[in-house]
């Protein structure tokens, strides 16, 4: 537990669980995309994949990681997702 990743490593996860809840390809996601704007993700869509990026994160995070419900409205893009999850980690 408690390995460090890297921001690299952690959007790639956010890009695989983006891929895997809206069928979009993995490689089009960037730092910069929009989960609402440009992926056009609903609430639940965005819960699948906060869900997906926990369940990967979680063996290599801090005990007790996981993505505050309250925090979701904030993480408008690809990018602050990438960098939530590392500043938890």
């Amino acid at each position: 537990r408690g390995v460090r990743m890297n921001a690299q490593e952690i959007l790639i996860v956010v890009q695989q669980a983006v891929h895997t809840v809206l069928e979009v390809p993995a490689e089009t996601v960037t730092r910069e995309t929009r989960f609402i704007d440009d992926l056009k993700a609903d609430s639940l869509a965005l819960v699948e994949i906060v869900e997906i990026v926990e369940e990967t994160l979680a063996p290599r995070a801090k005990p007790g990681f996981h993505i505050a419900d309250e925090d979701l409205d904030g993480l408008t893009t690809v990018g602050a997702a990438v960098d939530y999850a590392l500043a938890r980690m």
